[in-house]
């Protein structure tokens, strides 16, 4: 026999059988449960439960909108699970340029890039998406520091080319 839960919009009461809950003065517009609803539905669009609703006004669940209350001890619907994709983290990257830039700017993008999936399936999408605003800043920040330290080396010993060239010692 399907035992029913109902709400006043704050407090959960049951389980009920049908038979009790004619005692309880429920309404189309009271939200109830059963196992194996996967949420909270009005009573009205409970078919077994037609023939004991009442007439009279609802007593109990009074707020204007039409979604059904969540309650702490309730599962959560498997029919709203996150559908998102994580933002991406850049970890392949930011370990290829740790290698072949500067290692001690690696660091901390490689840090950041491994905290950007965690923190969303936590449930932090805003930390998630600055973690990973922050592993390609310090991605580039490292690419940039390597080229330009490449383009430093190149500048100082051309110049000892340079004038070694110019002077015969070459």
């Amino acid at each position: 026999m399907q035992k029913y839960h109902y709400t006043d919009g704050t407090n959960t009461f049951g389980p009920f059988s049908i038979e009790e809950l004619k005692t309880k003065d429920i309404t189309g517009d009271t939200y109830v449960w059963a196992e194996g609803m996967p949420n909270w539905v009005l009573a009205k669009n409970v078919p077994e439960l037609s023939s004991i609703l009442s007439n009279g006004s609802q007593p109990y669940f009074t707020g204007a909108e039409q979604t059904p209350p969540r309650f702490p001890n309730t599962p959560a619907s498997p029919y709203r699970q996150r559908m998102e994709q994580p933002p991406k983290s850049y970890l392949l990257e930011t370990i290829l340029t740790t290698i072949f830039c500067c290692w001690p700017l690696g660091i901390p993008s490689i840090i950041y890039a491994s905290r950007v999936e965690k923190k969303f399936y936590a449930g932090d999408v805003m930390g998630a998406e600055a973690d990973s605003a922050n592993a390609k800043k310090w991605m580039w920040i490292n690419v940039g520091v390597c080229i330009g330290l490449w383009v430093l080396y190149f500048i100082i010993f051309g110049f000892a080319m340079f004038g070694a060239m110019m002077s015969g010692d070459f």
